[in-house]
């Protein structure tokens, strides 16, 4: 049985726990070292008990707490090798694994398969997680999603997928410059609500149990906003019993079982 536990998700933070048998993933890191291990023992997840930690980018919400808790923890990272090359600078002890975008890899139980995604940072990746019953997608960060994007999240059994701003509270907000404006909702920024929406529908089967909308803007989105397109969505695709889940930026999740 493969699960996952959302520990956080937004600007300020993002790390999720995935787990099967007894493999325990940290997918990115960024809250600091003592928020990640308080975080991960709510959730029951001891520390020590991780695998490894892979990482979708090089932004500080994703990597903020790699090299603290590294030190403290031996467990390896995981990125590509470019991602790798700019984390090193502020993480130089900690201990590296490198893939490949397209390669499948394994670690204990999961297999896991890095596709590319579009954000301005040098390698993203988002992720799709296998076991020999159950499969996981997972993309945050991106401007798009494109059918290369699509085809790797097919047939997946639950989806944890960004859905970070809502356009017209973004052109409204005051506390964003309009450069920012503009970066967010270029095709190397984040998704919207409809970007989400839409993806859903090109991947959607009678199948999918769990969707978790992840990286929402406080300024620029509402839970409630986001929540309600994706179900409305989901409803039109014949998918009313498929669970959803909005995640946060303060709290946990709780655990979803992937099928």
């Amino acid at each position: 049985m493969m699960q996952f536990c959302v520990l956080g998700s937004g600007s300020g933070g993002n790390a999720t726990i995935v787990r099967a048998g007894e493999t325990v993933l940290l997918v990115d890191a960024g809250f600091s070292a003592a928020r990640l291990r308080d975080k991960m023992k709510s959730a029951g997840v001891e520390p020590d008990e991780l695998d490894a930690i892979l990482l979708t980018h090089e932004h500080a919400d994703h990597m903020k707490g790699v090299h603290q808790f590294t030190r403290k923890h031996a467990v390896r990272v995981y990125a590509t090798r470019h991602t790798a090359m700019c984390v090193q600078e502020k993480a130089p002890e900690a201990p590296w694994a490198y893939f490949e975008k397209g390669q499948s890899f394994r670690i204990g139980d999961i297999v896991i398969t890095p596709f590319p995604t579009y954000h301005d940072a040098v390698d993203p990746v988002g992720f799709k997680f296998e076991t020999e019953r159950s499969s996981l997608g997972f993309i945050s960060d991106t401007g798009q999603a494109p059918g290369c994007i699509a085809e790797y999240l097919a047939m997946v059994d639950s989806l944890v997928v960004e859905s970070n701003y809502d356009p017209d509270m973004l052109a409204a907000t005051p506390r964003r410059p309009w450069p920012l404006k503009q970066r967010i909702a270029s095709a190397h920024g984040h998704l919207s609500n409809g970007q989400a929406c839409d993806l859903l529908r090109r991947i959607a089967h009678g199948a999918l149990k769990n969707v978790v909308l992840a990286h929402l803007s406080v300024e620029s989105n509402s839970p409630a906003l986001a929540e309600s397109l994706m179900r409305d969505t989901l409803h039109d695709m014949g998918l009313a019993s498929t669970s959803l889940f909005c995640a946060s930026q303060d709290s946990c999740l709780p655990w979803i079982r992937v099928c």
